[in-house]
């Protein structure tokens, strides 16, 4: 048998002696954190369909007690909603919140957060086109994210008082990377637009702060408030970044790092695409 099928089966048999009805184990709930930790790291070595079953039946585990589905089920939350986790993966975790509202644990006020949760989750998923909206230039032009015409489009949703924010600008607008595609227009088509929006703050402070970025970038303001008041986009924390292809199809969501988009940028790099 090869390792990688070895491996998968040692996955899918992770939990086979783990006592999901002992409580008292959970009094002290280092162990089983470790364990947690160490079953998601190992996730990532089957496929996401696989995978996804995997972490359900985990979930179905689980609901063999309402204390110990409970604790399961913050942890989760955790490691794969939390944007600042290591572990975050928005498929892993649609698939706990699927299989967590079948069971009559969450019931009442308690199905609200979790629904939320999932409605937010699957909009602007990867493989999908991303949805439109318009927005307004420094110019007072209004401008469609469809009618941005690129290769690549790099879409980054920030607040201007967001310390984050203005980091994640400053690493792009240093990016040799990024440069060198926003540079190279092609024959027909540009490589790359990179594409912020302002989605807080008033227009003045807006206006002020869009003059220090850089004349390339398309830099425009949610004058109409449809990413916040109707939730076009789950804004689950600022910047928030997608990286868009050319159909405006979702290639990357709220990837970790800029460098997760260079490297994604570099890895479908030709040079045919150089050439003048």
């Amino acid at each position: 048998m090869a390792k990688q099928q070895k491996d998968s089966i040692l996955i899918e048999r992770f939990w086979d002696t783990y006592d999901f009805t002992d409580t008292i184990r959970l009094s002290s709930s280092a162990t089983t954190e470790r364990m947690l930790v160490d079953y998601l790291s190992q996730l990532s070595e089957l496929t996401e369909e696989r995978a996804c079953e995997n972490i359900r039946r985990l979930v179905l585990k689980t609901k063999v007690n309402k204390v110990v589905n409970r604790w399961f089920l913050q942890r989760l939350e955790h490691h794969l909603y939390e944007p600042d986790s290591s572990l975050r993966n928005d498929s892993y975790y649609i698939s706990v919140l699927e299989e967590a509202l079948t069971s009559g644990h969450l019931d009442g006020m308690m199905r609200i957060r979790p629904l939320y949760q999932l409605k937010m989750l699957k909009k602007n998923r990867i493989g999908i086109k991303a949805a439109d909206f318009t927005f307004i230039l420094s110019t007072g032009e209004f401008q469609k994210l469809w009618d941005v015409s690129a290769k690549y489009t790099l879409l980054l949703f920030y607040d201007p008082d967001c310390i984050y924010c203005r980091q994640s600008m400053m690493e792009l607008s240093e990016s040799s990377v990024i440069n060198s595609f926003l540079q190279h227009s092609g024959l027909s088509l540009s490589q790359l637009a990179l594409v912020t929006i302002c989605t807080e703050g008033e227009m003045d402070a807006w206006k002020e702060y869009q003059q220090s970025l850089p004349s390339v970038w398309i830099n425009g303001y949610d004058v109409r408030k449809v990413l916040t008041e109707k939730e076009l986009y789950f804004l689950r924390s600022l910047p928030s970044i997608y990286l868009l292809g050319e159909d405006k199809q979702v290639l990357l969501k709220e990837p970790s790092s800029i460098g997760e988009v260079t490297g994604y940028l570099l890895n479908k790099y030709d040079d045919t695409c150089w050439r003048n």
